[in-house]
């Protein structure tokens, strides 16, 4: 019997026991013991307002809504835990899942021995919250960060998260009140073994995890443009405007009333929400041929000017669109870095070459102020060939950070000197990087579960042992030897079902191929050696961490920072298959 299917069984059965479900007073009183304290963050920066490239602009006349975060909170079960969950927790939780369960239709496997059941410590209820992001649109994902209930449950490495939704709850003079289900939420969870700036460590709390991805918006979240002075009249011409602008087949504006308008981020301007809403706030309500190349000239005469809003003046420029290209290309050779700078970027966004030679030279120069801007710009240029070429040699810089940020911006132009393939159905992602540079290993940390090797002939070069004298409490399934001179590496496999270990297993010493190895789905060639071992995403970095540090590995190892970036089946509880190990 699956491990879902036992605890679901278990808490059907506590279901039974249990007095009918929660009252309104328990879950006030439940709410109240564990609800968070914090502040909620705001989404993304407030676009610039007060600056002369908004003169007669929407930005004037509006106020926009709907740019904070919305935090959600909800109950699930982390399964696949062999030994290390719990059958315990907060009984006004088992009750609700109890619910959820029924409310999924999931029955459970019959004929399993109640007492076994309720003695089980292959799964844990858990509590799990999430933010969903400012103008995200249904399917968008989000990760969601989940803790471990009871007392039992000592680590959630390895396990995956199911039969999650998340709400948005709300503290009344009536009680704590639940909303409709904004997201939901399954995946494996990733317990990191470094801190949150990217530092290995034996403090990482084992009852806690990510699942990277994990979440996924059901409900879409709305920008709305909040009129200063409402009238209809207006409402109806920022729409309009609006529409006519940056609209194609269907309009993104909506007034729906004379105090505001609803207003919906264009497909691909999705990841790009904060420069979109400033383009909007920069349009000028006057659409006249005559007024806009005027506007052109004098937002070309202000980016000379000694302190010119630089940022303001480009996004006014992109507002009015490609007519402006002859006065932006008048200051692509600017003395000035600055106002070369931002004119290349303008021209570039609107898909001038030119512009994008400019900045390819920042990009280039190490003597550049805005040399990572420009790199993160280069990512957005998938339409101009040479912008790809350009990351593509910054992937041989000397700087690692350079490297890596060349390499996030290359993965948006779907390059050759990237190669990528998903491993095992919980999409761990490999990129194997063709850089000329040092060996170095990226691990992504937030969004999905994600490594990148620079160098596609790194290998491990023995002798190797994993993991060692190495004892911080993680459960770990391979032990990985090699002496010297060996032509592989020696794994030994533990399954976490029941226990058993494998014979000696051959392991290849190209690194790319040792995480193929290590992390793709569990299958058997011909001669009935295992092809893929479906480690979790937490083991398979961690090894690669050690065989970093120690030698086998001559590579640089980064991952992530989490806080610079603060950035299934049809049942939806598909498993890993194990090894017969």
């Amino acid at each position: 019997m699956g491990a879902a299917h036992r605890l679901i069984l278990l808490l059907l059965i506590c279901g039974l026991l249990a007095p009918a479900c929660a009252t309104q007073e328990e879950w006030n009183r439940f709410w109240d013991q564990h609800k968070d304290k914090g502040q909620q963050p705001d989404a993304m920066p407030a676009p610039i307002l007060n600056t002369t490239g908004l003169r007669g602009t929407v930005g004037q006349l509006v106020t926009i809504d709907g740019l904070r975060l919305t935090q959600v909170r909800g109950y699930g079960l982390v399964v696949g835990l062999v030994d290390s969950g719990g059958s315990d927790g907060p009984d006004i939780v088992k009750q609700y899942m109890v619910k959820e369960i029924r409310r999924h239709q999931e029955i459970g496997a019959p004929g399993f021995p109640a007492g076994e059941i309720l003695g089980g410590r292959d799964a844990v209820m858990v509590a799990v919250t999430g933010l969903i992001p400012a103008g995200a649109k249904k399917g968008d994902r989000f990760d969601v960060v989940a803790t471990a209930l009871g007392s039992q449950a000592k680590s959630l490495v390895g396990g995956r998260l199911v039969l999650c939704d998340l709400k948005l709850y709300a503290d009344t003079p009536q009680g704590i009140l639940e909303g409709k289900t904004l997201a939901t939420a399954s995946g494996p969870v990733f317990v990191s073994p470094f801190d949150r700036a990217g530092r290995a460590t034996s403090k990482v709390d084992l009852r806690t995890g990510t699942v990277l991805g994990g979440g996924v918006v059901m409900e879409p979240r709305k920008i709305r443009l909040v009129l200063n002075d409402p009238r209809y009249s207006t409402a109806q011409q920022i729409m309009n405007r609006i529409n006519s602008r940056f609209a194609g087949v269907d309009p993104l504006a909506d007034a729906k009333s004379p105090d505001s308008i609803d207003l919906e981020i264009p497909d691909e301007m999705r990841d790009r929400k904060t420069l979109f809403l400033e383009r909007v706030l920069h349009t000028t309500i006057s659409d006249s041929p005559s007024f806009l190349e005027k506007r052109a000239e004098d937002l070309g005469e202000e980016i000379v000017e000694p302190g010119a809003e630089l940022e303001s003046i480009g996004v006014a420029w992109e507002a009015i669109g490609k007519i402006i290209l002859p006065h932006v290309r008048a200051h692509y050779a600017d003395a000035s870095q600055e106002s070369s700078y931002f004119a290349g970027r303008t021209g570039m966004r609107l898909g001038d070459a030119s512009g994008l030679k400019v900045v390819a030279e920042h990009a280039l120069s190490p003597q550049s102020p805005f040399r990572l801007s420009a790199i993160h710009e280069l990512g957005y240029a998938v339409k101009l060939h040479s912008a790809g070429e350009c990351l593509r040699k910054l992937l041989d810089d000397h700087d690692d950070d350079i490297r890596i940020r060349a390499y996030l911006a290359l993965r948006k132009h779907n390059h050759s000197a990237i190669t990528t393939q998903v491993l095992d159905s919980d999409n761990l992602i490999l990129d194997v990087v063709d850089s000329r540079g040092p060996f170095l290993v990226y691990v992504q940390r937030l969004g999905e579960l994600r490594i990148a090797l620079f160098g596609k002939q790194m290998r491990c070069i023995p002798p190797a042992i994993f993991p060692g004298e190495r004892n911080d409490g993680r459960a770990l399934r391979t032990l990985i030897t090699a002496a010297q001179g060996d032509s592989h590496l020696t794994v030994i496999y533990t399954n976490k079902q029941n226990g058993a270990q494998s014979p000696p297993l051959v392991a290849p010493l190209v690194v790319s191929d040792l995480v193929r190895f290590l992390a793709d789905r569990f299958d058997m060639n011909d001669h009935r050696d295992p092809t893929g071992l479906a480690l979790p995403y937490s083991e398979v970095v961690d090894i690669l961490y050690a065989c970093c540090k120690t030698g086998p590995i001559a590579a640089g190892f980064i991952t992530e920072e989490m806080e610079a970036s603060a950035k299934t089946d049809e049942d939806g509880q598909r498993q890993r298959q194990e090894s017969e190990y």
